[in-house]
């Protein structure tokens, strides 16, 4: 050839596409470690890149890898050492010449920016204490080691940004561990990113910043583990929900029925006791009860009911009965208005029981635990019992096996919490009793035409 390697190659790179692939597989493994290997396999995508490779650097460099006709070895030592032999520059030098493209060592760059970014994060971690410093130092240590989604941002996007991802995720994590009043998402996302969007339900900062506090914050984990809940965007909402920050306080509400009038501001707020002479429940937000009192109130009981076709049985039977109690539908596992509710009857009224009744299963003994742990209150179980378990337990559903194993971890775990007999029972009869079944025998739905059956049920507290 009268022109150099260089001039030939980028002339046919001009116009052979499987040429400038083969090329840039080959820098791309240059660029990896800093150095041209003596060897590579190349996985070829076609056959005008087979023979491309072959016209690159001969047929004596390209061997087939492994019987497979589309990929082969290259001896990138040998096509080196002809080139140098007559006299041209070394086949990286020629390589990146032609492509126009310059000579990198990634895995140098990558230790680099590493043990930078490494730096700043223990630095930061220095100026914080709590959740936000675990947070900070073991992102620093992954940071060290080139791993984890913050190296990944410093890689594309530079040691500024994940220096500031860093710092203000940090910020939230230490005013979530501080946090002593309930307080919106949003409102919370503007007081630690200065955006009510810098921290929304389910955004990697989010999932980033909870996934944090639960592992970092004393004792959180095992209260979010006593829920029973599984889904990691649950677990998530009710981690910061035990620190007091809520997605979004106006549909959280609370389904009650009874008589009793609240006090807010200097306010009588009387629609509880409204409703209830209209033989109606009503529905409270959580907003209603922030800074309210109980002023008034007249129960011979509270009654937390975990399904609403129960619920809503057990207020026409209140109403046929004549009795006078205080009824709130918990909907499965209770939101914080039905926790800050009973708080406050409890608080107007010390020496009124309070009771829950659920299903007769795992999830209704996790439901009555979570009650009385979140609530801080001495909440009794209502008909959920071994001797009422006995009653139903031929009309109730089978119990998987995963399920009873569930329940054989969660009896061995805590052995000596309320519903653990009930629990056993469950297991042992390898049924579950839902509460609608309940109800209708304790209630007296089965009874003549379908009305309710004179007298008081009983009530048994396991």
């Amino acid at each position: 050839m009268k022109e150099g390697p260089v001039e030939s190659l980028r002339a046919q790179l001009s116009r052979d596409g499987a040429l400038r692939t083969v090329m840039a597989a080959i820098l791309d493994r240059c660029d990896s470690r800093g150095a041209l290997p003596k060897q590579m396999i190349l996985r070829c995508g076609s056959r005008e890149e087979r023979d491309a490779a072959v016209r690159l650097l001969s047929a004596a460099a390209v061997r087939a890898s492994n019987d497979r006709e589309m990929c082969v070895r290259l001896d990138l030592a040998r096509a080196d050492e002809r080139l140098r032999s007559e006299g041209s520059p070394g086949l990286s030098e020629v390589l990146y010449a032609a492509a126009g493209r310059p000579p990198r060592n990634l895995r140098a760059e990558n230790a680099s920016l590493a043990e930078q970014a490494a730096s700043r994060a223990s630095e930061l971690a220095a100026q914080h204490a709590g959740a936000a410093a675990a947070f900070l130092m073991t992102e620093a240590e992954k940071l060290a080691g080139c791993r984890g989604e913050m190296f990944a941002l410093a890689r594309d996007d530079g040691l500024a940004r994940v220096e500031r991802e860093l710092a203000v995720a940090a910020r939230c994590m230490e005013l979530a561990e501080k946090n002593e009043q309930p307080v919106r998402l949003a409102n919370f996302a503007r007081r630690a990113t200065g955006s009510t969007k810098g921290l929304r339900a389910g955004d990697r900062r989010y999932v980033r910043v909870a996934d944090a506090l639960l592992r970092y914050v004393p004792g959180l984990v095992e209260k979010v583990d006593a829920e029973g809940l599984r889904e990691p965007g649950d677990r998530r909402r009710l981690a910061l929900e035990c620190l007091g920050v809520f997605r979004n306080e106006t549909p959280i509400d609370v389904l009650c029925y009874g008589r009793f009038i609240l006090q807010k501001h200097g306010r009588r707020i009387d629609a509880p006791s409204a409703h209830h002479d209209l033989g109606e429940p009503c529905r409270l937000l959580l907003l209603h009860l922030r800074d309210a009192q109980v002023a008034d109130m007249r129960a011979e009981r509270v009654v937390s009911i975990e399904n609403e076709t129960t619920f809503n049985d057990y207020i026409e039977w209140l109403r046929a009965s004549g009795r006078d109690e205080i009824v709130l539908l918990s909907e499965g596992q209770a939101n914080w208005a039905v926790v800050r509710l009973l708080g406050l009857l409890a608080s107007a009224a010390p020496s009124v029981p309070i009771v829950h009744w659920g299903d007769l299963d795992r999830f209704g003994v996790l439901i009555l635990r979570s009650l009385r742990r979140r609530s801080g209150l001495a909440i009794d179980p209502l008909w959920m019992d071994v001797a009422i378990f006995q009653r139903f337990v031929n009309e109730g559903l089978p119990l998987t096996e995963s399920e009873s194993e569930e329940i054989r971890s969660l009896v061995t775990m805590s052995p000596a919490e309320v519903g653990v007999d009930l629990l056993r029972a469950i297991r042992e009869a390898g049924r579950w009793v839902e509460q609608e079944l309940v109800a209708e025998g304790v209630l007296g739905l089965r009874s003549g035409s379908g009305g309710y059956a004179s007298g008081i049920p009983s009530v048994s507290n396991a």
